[in-house]
């Protein structure tokens, strides 16, 4: 499962963060405020794709 982390504050950036077999978040979505930190998320170069293993 790929989770969006915010690369400031290392947390999930979105509550229903499992971006799944999408890989891009639509323009529309910016800004957005973190759901960790609540700080506003301006675009994508704020983000990156985390990957969790269910083993």
């Amino acid at each position: 499962m790929l989770t969006v982390i915010h690369k400031e504050c290392g947390g999930p950036a979105m509550d229903d963060s499992p971006v799944g077999e999408v890989c891009a978040i639509p323009i529309d979505r910016f800004p957005f405020p973190c759901f960790t930190c609540l700080e506003e998320i301006d675009d994508e170069s704020e983000l990156r794709l985390s990957q969790e293993l269910g083993i």
